[in-house]
């Protein structure tokens, strides 16, 4: 019964663990490159324009 509930959670766990990581890798790779834009990254100091 507790095997029953500790190996999902343990598959879940790892599951999101490994998506973090993936992630976090990617979102450095998209900062550190500079050929790659990001949203995260847009010099939006300026207000917007309306149109």
């Amino acid at each position: 019964m507790v095997l029953g509930l500790v190996v999902p959670a343990a598959i879940s766990f790892v599951f999101a663990a490994v998506a973090a990581y993936v992630g976090a890798l990617r979102a450095l790779e998209v900062y550190f490159d500079p050929n790659q834009d990001s949203v995260f990254l847009v010099d939006d100091r300026d207000p917007p324009r309306r149109q």
